[in-house]
């Protein structure tokens, strides 16, 4: 999530409340019994959503729903670009927003596996500067907790920085919550990396400061982090001295054949790719994050099925991707301390499901698997739900697809 404080902190209740609706009624069954029932409710989704889209509250969305090896729903509604009258469906192209994050801890995982990370090893055994709490000085950061978001670290100060648009933001197309903070993202200038987190993390950092840093020792208290978790990514090229972007396609994306996912508009496929609308309806410039890999991803639903697929297979102990010691350790809760029930990065929070959720400018998205019944789902927007109209539609879409399903 790049956006702001308050923004944040709604797409995390939505998100517990979403699936609070969702996981009131426990199915059980084997696949093929999951299949038979899905597939005769259908039709009754299809309607559902086709209601959703008659209102207009979203420009357009997609969704999924699959087992391990099927996918049993997909299809797309309203429209991926409303001037051109360019249609959703399962291979519209998008950025997945933190929905991105999941994929640092396959890579985390392959980099273990691969004898590269050590999940308890302190970050300063990899990194070329010292990175401390000052609040805590003798408390070392490790791997984990950048994986679990309990690193202690501070994202606010540095909030909106590591967005950069194709064109200059106009204030007229924007509500007047906004206005205030146009003119810092339109500042934004592009740069490495590795140089933007030094400028906050190395004590010789230009952002350096201790506000940088929550008054909570490392690993006691979860604190969500984009820039912790970009931190990882970056221990992930140094340790594998292979640049991140390159590592999870030929360790991820290659292997998974998901040719419609990549890092970039025009690495994948620009065609099919959407218009992205702001919470005003208004057309979003397309963008890109300097701290990529907390939220840069772009990929079709049809992809990330794929991908949820193979996460499914390894939860059950049915998939060589990785080992299954790694495939329980992302999805297995990392502390008992917490208020928040967390894997390596994949959200644990409901007992019924595991996955993550993501919001930006232009984009919503919702991946999750029910462990309940076995099935995955994906919900994807171009509009990022802010105003409780989209927030409705959003979330009610992707609580209908359990609903529908039962």
């Amino acid at each position: 999530m790049t956006i702001n404080k308050k923004v944040k902190k709604g797409l995390v209740v939505l998100l517990i409340l979403a699936l609070q609706v969702s996981c009131k009624t426990d199915t059980k069954g084997n696949d093929s019994n999951i299949k038979e029932t899905a597939a005769l409710n259908f039709d009754a989704l299809d309607t559902q959503l086709k209601e959703f889209e008659s209102k207009k509250d979203l420009p357009g969305f997609v969704v999924a729903i699959f087992n391990k090896d099927s996918m049993l729903f997909s299809k797309g509604y309203g429209y991926a670009d409303i001037e051109n009258e360019k249609l959703y469906d399962e291979n519209t192209i998008q950025g997945i927003a933190s929905v991105s994050k999941s994929f640092i801890s396959v890579a985390l995982m392959k980099a273990v596996q691969q004898g590269h990370i050590d999940l308890d090893a302190t970050i300063n055994s990899y990194l070329p500067y010292e990175v401390i709490n000052p609040h805590y000085p003798d408390v070392e950061i490790t791997v984990r907790h950048l994986a679990t978001h309990t690193s202690s670290f501070n994202d606010e100060p540095n909030r909106g920085k590591g967005n950069i648009f194709s064109k200059k933001l106009q204030k007229e197309n924007w509500r007047e919550v906004w206005h205030p903070i146009i003119e810092k993202y339109n500042r934004n200038k592009p740069e490495p990396m590795d140089t933007f987190l030094a400028k906050m993390f190395n004590p010789e950092g230009e952002w350096y400061s201790e506000e940088n840093f929550i008054k909570h020792r490392p690993g006691t208290f979860y604190k969500y982090s984009n820039f912790a978790s970009a931190l990882l990514a970056q221990i992930i090229e140094i340790t594998t001295k292979t640049d991140y972007k390159e590592y999870t396609k030929n360790e991820i994306f290659i292997p998974l054949n998901m040719a419609q996912t990549g890092w970039s508009r025009e690495a994948v496929d620009s065609i099919n790719h959407v218009q992205y609308y702001n919470d005003n309806y208004k057309p979003v410039p397309h963008y890109s994050i300097i701290t990529y890999p907390d939220g840069g991803v772009y990929s079709s639903v049809s992809d990330l099925t794929l991908y949820l697929q193979e996460m499914m297979k390894g939860y059950y102990g049915e998939s060589d991707f990785l080992s299954h010691d790694s495939f329980k350790e992302m999805m297995t809760s990392q502390s008992k301390l917490l208020d928040t029930n967390t894997g390596l990065f994949w959200d644990l929070d409901q007992s019924c499901c595991i996955g993550h959720g993501g919001n930006d400018f232009g984009i919503a998205a919702m991946m999750y698997l029910d462990i309940r019944d076995s099935l995955g789902r994906i919900v994807l927007s171009n509009i990022d739900v802010q105003q409780e109209n989209q927030e409705n539609a959003f979330y009610g879409i992707f609580n209908q697809t359990f609903i529908s399903s039962e």
